[in-house]
């Protein structure tokens, strides 16, 4: 069974609570949404360029692509900024203006196109990992992702379960196989099938309630 923690709305609102305080607040929020309504994985969170999600003309892109460079697997794929994500991510944004980070451009609301969207404490880059066969790795944001999820007290999830969650509440809400895969850039069914199946919780739940009003007869009692 999946070890990894699956978010609910609650979770999610307990993430985005304990997590809004401070200078990083809005930042927080950014990455805790980025996981679980864009569906990236940690290495993807790090290099999501800012012209990848805001438009020339300054506009958060209601629909956008993930190039292929900035992709887990070298693939692109298509995803989507829905409205109620929007004012999020215009807080995070209206924050790194102030900070001025990574800012100075002309277009993409003076915010550098070609630098990464999500930024550190520091307002620089998540730093990422290569190893010499080539082997990215994203240990700066699965150690940012963890600490959010301390701070929640969600002790049993995992860097994982954002991008878990989004997978699994998008089947329950109705996308089909197809859907999943180019939402993902999963291309194994079984892979996928890992994600939506009953997870431990959930699962405990379900067995609990098989058959539960079933009555000893008298004759063994």
């Amino acid at each position: 069974m999946p070890l990894e923690r699956i978010f609910d709305e609650r979770d999610i609102n307990e993430l985005l609570t304990q997590n809004a305080g401070g200078e990083h607040g809005a930042r927080n929020a950014a990455l805790i949404l980025s996981g679980v309504c864009w569906g990236l994985t940690p290495l993807e969170q790090s290099l999501v360029s800012t012209e990848s999600v805001i438009a020339p003309n300054g506009q958060l892109y209601r629909t956008w692509v993930l190039p292929s460079h900035e992709s887990y697997n070298g693939k692109s794929r298509e995803l989507y900024t829905e409205d109620h994500l929007v004012p999020f991510f215009q807080k995070y944004i209206d924050v790194r203006l102030k900070k001025e980070w990574g800012t100075g451009g002309h277009s993409h609301q003076a915010l550098l196109p070609d630098k990464p969207f999500l930024l550190n404490d520091n307002g620089e880059r998540y730093r990422i990992n290569t190893t010499a066969k080539g082997h990215r790795s994203a240990k700066a944001m699965h150690d940012q992702l963890r600490k959010m999820i301390k701070n929640s007290g969600l002790y049993d999830a995992t860097p994982a379960s954002y991008r878990a969650s989004f997978i699994k509440l998008m089947y329950e809400s109705g996308a089909k196989w197809t859907d999943l895969k180019g939402l993902t850039g999963i291309k194994d069914k079984r892979t996928l099938e890992g994600h939506v199946r009953p997870h431990e919780r959930e699962l405990e739940s379900i067995l609990s309630k098989i058959f539960s009003r079933v009555k000893m007869p008298r004759s063994l009692e």
